[in-house]
């Protein structure tokens, strides 16, 4: 048999079902087995887990509980107190971040607190001193002075959430000051499948990368992936709903989200194999095949409200049955090319 057609070791998955076929098929003694297990499956991994969440929601609790009291003793404290005592807990998490080094949880979330810190800071600062500036400054320069540690903080909840909002600055922003006229004005769904599509790409680019390990867990890849449908799939609806009212903005940037499922599609189907991003880009397409249905529904039968009802609801069933079904055979296949 050509050589060429077995898999390359690196490429085959180490994980239970393999051990337990090599054990199956007496190629490993119980011993090994069991030891392979315990290598693939610690015993105090869940320990691990259980502890960093536990630090996590902690963290989270305390942030938000920094910000609730200012929102309520606002009146009550002075100007002085509300920014010194805020660029207080910024050093001081600055600070923890850099002795427990980024290389530690515990200093990868003291420096996401602190990014959460500069944009409490900049929001008490505006209102103690009515700068007067729309709300797309304040993100802006959110983005901008937490920019150098997200870089540098190898740490992917801090680059999520910085993403998060650089997000919403572009959203205000082109609200706010672009102030494009109605045939342009859904051109923000273009920016923001270019901006999280790169996003995307450069995760997958440097995912190969084994010493870039904190970028590779399959949630990142996911969280990125419906960042970049959603700015497809809302366009996409407003043109199959209301296709007479439709801009050219709106051409536009359904026509690129179409072929951004289209590339997403092929992309995990094909090159990466990813069952969890294939999903959501299905997910997605099951949407825009209801809101189609809804559409043809109401207008065949706009009077007959039950009936269009049931129709609606057996139609759901034959869309999301018939994607469940592709997918398991794409598991198949997938399980198949695996081993």
């Amino acid at each position: 048999m050509d050589q060429s057609s077995f898999p390359e070791l690196h490429r085959v998955p180490a994980n239970r079902r393999l051990v337990e076929e090599l054990y199956a098929h007496g190629k490993i003694t119980h011993e090994a087995k069991e030891y392979a297990l315990d290598l693939l499956y610690p015993t105090d991994k869940w320990g691990i887990w259980i502890t960093r969440l536990l630090l996590a929601i902690g963290s989270a609790l305390v942030l938000c509980g920094i910000v609730y009291f200012f929102a309520f003793n606002w009146a009550k404290i002075t100007p002085l107190v509300k920014l010194s005592s805020l660029q207080i807990g910024m050093v001081g998490c600055l600070i923890g971040a850099y002795v427990c080094s980024l290389e530690r949880i515990s200093g990868q979330i003291l420096l996401l607190s602190a990014t959460v810190l500069v944009g409490v800071f900049m929001s008490v600062f505006g209102q103690i001193y009515q700068t007067g500036a729309d709300a797309y400054q304040l993100f802006m320069m959110w983005s901008l002075l937490t920019l150098g540690w997200t870089v540098i903080s190898n740490f992917a909840p801090q680059w999520i959430f910085w993403l998060g909002i650089t997000n919403t600055f572009l959203i205000l922003w082109w609200d706010q000051a672009a102030l494009p006229e109605r045939d342009m004005e859904h051109m923000i769904f273009v920016f923001l499948i270019l901006f999280n599509g790169a996003a995307l790409g450069l995760r997958e680019f440097y995912a190969a990368d084994k010493d870039r390990g904190w970028i590779q867990p399959g949630w990142i890849r996911v969280i990125l992936v419906i960042a970049t449908l959603l700015p497809m799939l809302l366009p996409i609806i407003s043109f199959v709903v209301e296709p007479g009212r439709a801009t050219p903005s709106i051409y536009i940037a359904a026509i690129i989200g179409v072929a951004g499922h289209g590339l997403l599609f092929a992309l995990y189907r094909y090159k990466i194999k990813d069952m969890w991003s294939l999903a959501t880009v299905f997910l997605s397409v099951c949407i825009i095949a209801e809101a189609a249905g809804l559409k043809f529904l109401g207008e065949t039968f706009g009077d007959l409200d039950f009936f269009m009802f049931l129709l609606m609801g057996v139609m759901t069933l034959c869309v999301f049955t018939a994607a469940v079904i592709y997918l398991r055979r794409i598991i198949d296949l997938f399980e198949v090319e695996r081993v």
